[in-house]
């Protein structure tokens, strides 16, 4: 079963901020289910400002970006954007694989979604607290030992355990794009990592499930993530984007930025064996104002040098995700950067695996304004969210959640998607959550609720039968200075004093728990300025006394 779902991805980049609002079929997690494709309704792209590698170094500049993308695109869509799913990248970005291990908690033996939950937190303890746990993306369950297990809930075991992806970021630069997202009147749904956003446009199932690397070429950044049987294994931001080639051609042509960027764009190659012999171009010099020809085979050889940088630092991540074979799924090239002519063969001659760009796949609507590799995160955004919202057994971070720790968890887990639960243990899961629920209510009422009986008035001190011995009867818990003088404890009689009873007063329509407590509490006060407290005996002979020589006048 699918439900019609608009969602709305914001891709905050460092030259650009795009929004894209899609509509499609949210996945319930049911086995079988296909995601369809994605109608995209609005597109808006906007040049970005206030955002430096991907931090936002001006707040003010970064908003007024957001709103402007944001309203183009809602205007287009002719909806009204309340959230968004945002994807966040940036140097500060870590990624490192952990392990967690859980006993059961079922008496049954029957792991739930309860004890997946416990199990992704408890591989996620060990993060630092000045960084905010952006997802923890499961690659493998174990129960009992073993291993490779996908879709843990329902079986039966006494041990659980994880292997999973851990992103995490600086606090405060996340905290610092959620508040731009939130001042420019959005509603922050999730925090994604962008490159495994992107995934999801562009590559296949069967790409991740040969093992594929993606390299998302950007403006300040480039991010890489390695997939393996179908889970990602690694994740990195590489400080190194289109911005450092453009900056390269500045410096080397002595040309103004813009007119690099320009150059970069209408006549760049990623290699210089792509330029025509003898091809030529005119360049503007900076403060001189001079024109001057160069070959364009210089352009191409200074685009090759960093591209190949890029390139090589690329293979080295994928190394450190310790992947030194090639992989059958090849390299995936996507972002601005990917349409550089040539790039292609670059990349394959220093990953000597097969290379494609990565383009956004199965979307309809206005799929001429999005297929394009700088669109493929805002699309990647909008299909993880319909892959997430609904989705049973993730931690149901749209919105975020916060763990057990009171840590927020930015994302969602995205191979838990299709964790489906069999009716008879829904049923049993149904039947202990109704039974925790009674016992709760049952343990939370009884230090305030009592049945309602006939209260008796207390006796007065004449009223109060004697004791064999002459004495005035005691109270149920009073003590005297002669108890110890006692021989035994027969040797007094205790009477219980009769209590009042308290009645539960009935609970009103559209009350909750708590303010009925503060109701209860209020009319407690009341009863207890109207009726006597209960006095035990010697503040009964006190005041008897008192009576007697009259020192209760004025």
């Amino acid at each position: 079963m699918t439900r019609e779902e608009i969602v709305v991805g914001l891709d905050i980049g460092t030259t650009k901020v795009c929004t894209v609002i899609g509509q499609g079929s949210a996945l319930t997690g049911a086995p079988g289910e296909e995601s369809g494709p994605i109608n995209v309704i609005g597109v808006g792209l906007v040049p970005s400002r206030g955002i430096k590698k991907g931090v936002i170094v001006d707040v003010e500049e970064t908003v007024a970006a957001i709103r402007d993308s944001v309203e183009r695109a809602a205007h287009m869509a002719g909806v009204k954007v309340e959230g968004a799913v945002t994807g966040v990248t940036g140097d500060h970005i870590l990624s490192s694989n952990q392990r967690g291990t859980v006993t059961v908690a079922s008496p049954q033996g029957l792991i739930s979604r309860f004890d997946v939950e416990r199990v992704l937190q408890a591989a996620a303890l060990e993060i630092p607290r000045d960084r905010e746990i952006i997802h923890s993306l499961p690659r493998d369950f174990m129960v009992d030992g073993h291993i490779g297990v996908k879709r843990p809930i329902g079986m039966a075991g006494q041990r659980l355990e994880v292997e999973t992806h851990v992103v995490t970021g600086k606090a405060s630069f996340l905290q610092n794009a959620v508040q731009c997202v939130e001042r420019a009147g959005l509603n922050v749904e999730a925090l994604v990592l962008e490159p495994i956003a992107t995934a999801e446009s562009v590559t296949t199932p069967d790409e991740r499930d040969m093992g594929v690397v993606l390299i998302d070429i950007g403006g300040g950044t480039s991010d890489v993530a390695v997939f393996i049987d179908g889970s990602i294994i690694y994740s990195s931001v590489l400080p190194v984007g289109g911005n450092h080639v453009t900056r390269d051609i500045a410096i080397g042509l002595r040309t103004p930025f813009e007119i690099a960027e320009r150059l970069k764009i209408d006549s760049g190659a990623a290699t210089p064996d792509l330029i025509p012999h003898g091809e030529a171009l005119e360049i503007l010099m900076a403060g001189s104002g001079e024109r001057i020809r160069i070959p364009r085979a210089l352009l191409g050889e200074i685009i090759e040098a960093r591209m190949s940088e890029l390139f090589e630092l690329s293979r080295e991540a994928m190394h450190m995700a310790g992947v030194k074979k090639r992989l059958a799924g090849g390299v995936i090239l996507s972002g601005g950067g990917a349409l550089l002519p040539g790039v292609t063969d670059l990349c394959s001659e220093i990953f000597e695996m097969p290379v494609r760009i990565g383009f956004p796949n199965e979307i309809s609507g206005w799929s001429e304004q999005v297929a394009n590799p700088q669109f493929a995160t805002g699309v990647g955004l909008c299909r993880f969210a319909l892959a997430q919202r609904y989705a049973p057994g993730n931690q149901a971070a749209i919105p975020a959640i916060a763990s057990s720790e009171g840590r927020r968890i930015w994302g969602a887990i995205a191979p838990l998607q299709n964790l489906a639960i069999s009716p008879s243990t829904a049923n049993l899961q149904d039947r202990l959550a109704a039974s925790s629920e009674i016992s709760a209510e049952v343990a939370a009422e009884e230090p305030m609720e009592a049945v309602a009986v006939e209260s008796a008035p207390l006796p007065t001190l004449d009223e109060m039968p004697a004791s064999p011995n002459g004495a005035a009867p005691l109270g149920d818990d009073e003590e005297t200075p002669f108890d110890d003088a006692l021989p035994t404890p027969a040797a007094t009689t205790r009477i219980a004093a009769p209590q009042p009873a308290i009645v539960a007063p009935p609970v009103a329509n559209g009350t909750n728990r708590r303010d009925d407590m503060f109701r209860r509490g209020q009319l407690d006060a009341e009863d207890y300025e109207e009726e006597p407290v209960p006095q035990n005996f010697w503040q009964r002979l006190f005041a008897k006394a008192r009576e007697i020589f009259g020192l209760d006048g004025p």
